[in-house]
């Protein structure tokens, strides 16, 4: 609750909530002006209408969620999603495990993948698969680790989270693969905020060590997972060189890799335009006349070092990237704003939670919507992380329900004032 010094309301709970909500619909309403704006003067229609209602239909779902829902309907909606991401992940890991992923449902799946043995699950991209599941796996870690939750919906979250750890093991994402590693770090520091200190500080010790015996074994192993990182970065020729030369070498690798051509050529397109970017939806349009170095020459007739006339990039493979290249500083600052005040909304709810435990002298109140809370930071915190080499976030699937996810937390704060049951 909101307190004075004196233990008294200092604030009304319902007025700073609507207060707060005021200001999140605002920032964002400005945020979607202006790329509005942006979208009535782009060139293509068509791609400028997808863009702009990629970020136009969350917004809708969102507030509908805020506004809209009791915390009867918030439960529900939250329940279903999770049901939701356990059968994705069940389905995905089954038809990999069983027929190697070679039909998608009733379609054949992209041939690439098929013979590098990745699970794609309905995805057809074993990287978006991936993406799903580590937003799986971040639900899931909400529940495990808030304190006085039924035995039962921590059985059904453990199901989860392996379901999902093991999705993104079989879909060999290096994307995915990093990510968890993050998501290890946000678990580490905000994960025991119900425990006395001394407590957090020993839950952090044991998740931290048991992690890094993880990374070491898994780092040793001769696995097809393991030789995608290997080979991406160099490793088996560059861990004999000197420090300097190893870092210079694997930046070198990185900007060769096909996604990294992809990011660098849209980085050169948005420095034509850095204010306010190329376009709504222009990157696919643009980026074949952009290479990814800057060393051609058209009248001498040389070409880049890294040419793009061999493959095309409708994505970015970086959703931040691309939101810069396509909508500028201005875009990318506009978007920022709300999105850091849902995560301080967020993170006030945690701060909150641990002030009303140490209140209660610690004790497990079987507050199970604080572990809705907790699950929303870490997929906010997982897909940020991903999305800068990747586009999960241009996917309206994926989008939408993390969308949902972010929306019933800050329903459940907001609305009340409070995280009780």
């Amino acid at each position: 609750m909101f307190t004075g010094t004196d233990g008294s309301p200092a604030v009304e709970p319902a007025t700073v909530g609507r207060n707060i909500k005021k200001a999140i619909v605002l920032s964002y309403l400005t945020f979607l002006l202006y790329i509005f704006v942006r979208f009535m003067q782009a060139d293509v229609f068509m791609d400028a209408e997808k863009s702009f209602l990629l970020f136009f239909t969350p917004f809708l779902l969102g507030i509908q969620i805020i506004f809209g829902f009791d915390r009867k309907q918030l439960k529900i909606l939250n329940t279903l999603i999770l049901m939701d991401l356990l059968f994705l992940g069940l389905y995905g890991v089954i038809n990999h495990l069983g027929w190697k992923s070679t039909y998608v449902l009733w379609r054949p799946g992209y041939p690439q993948y098929v013979e590098e043995v990745r699970a794609t699950g309905t995805y057809f991209c074993p990287d978006h698969f991936s993406g799903i599941m580590e937003i799986a796996m971040c639900l899931a870690l909400g529940i495990l680790l808030t304190r006085g939750v039924g035995t039962r919906r921590k059985i059904f979250a453990g199901l989860i989270f392996l379901v999902g750890l093991l999705g993104v093991l079989l879909s060999k994402s290096r994307g995915g693969g990093l990510t968890v590693l993050v998501i290890c770090g946000v678990v580490i520091t905000l994960g025991f905020a119900q425990w006395p200190v001394l407590v957090r500080w020993y839950w952090r010790a044991v998740i931290g060590g048991l992690a890094l015996l993880a990374l070491i074994v898994f780092s040793h192993c001769e696995s097809s997972y393991m030789t995608r990182f290997r080979e991406h970065f160099g490793w088996n020729q560059l861990r004999n060189k000197p420090v300097k030369e190893m870092v210079s070498g694997i930046k070198a690798r990185l900007v060769a890799s096909c996604r990294g051509q992809m990011i660098s050529a849209a980085l050169r397109a948005w420095k034509e335009k850095p204010v306010f970017g190329i376009g709504s939806g222009m990157h696919q349009n643009l980026w074949p006349h952009i290479a990814p170095s800057p060393d051609g020459n058209r009248e001498l007739g040389i070409w880049p070092t890294f040419p793009n006339n061999e493959f095309h990039s409708y994505e970015v493979h970086s959703d931040w990237v691309q939101l810069l290249e396509e909508y500028g500083i201005v875009g990318l600052i506009l978007f920022l704003v709300p999105f850091l005040v849902v995560l301080m909304v967020l993170l006030a709810g945690v701060n909150r939670e641990a002030a009303e435990m140490e209140r209660r002298d610690w004790k497990a109140t079987g507050n199970d919507s604080y572990s809705i809370v907790l699950g929303g930071i870490f997929a906010c915190t997982a897909m940020a992380f991903h999305s800068l080499g990747d586009f999960n976030l241009q996917m309206p699937a994926t989008v939408w329900l993390m969308a949902a996810i972010v929306a019933i937390p800050v329903a459940y704060i907001l609305n009340a004032g409070s995280l009780e049951s």
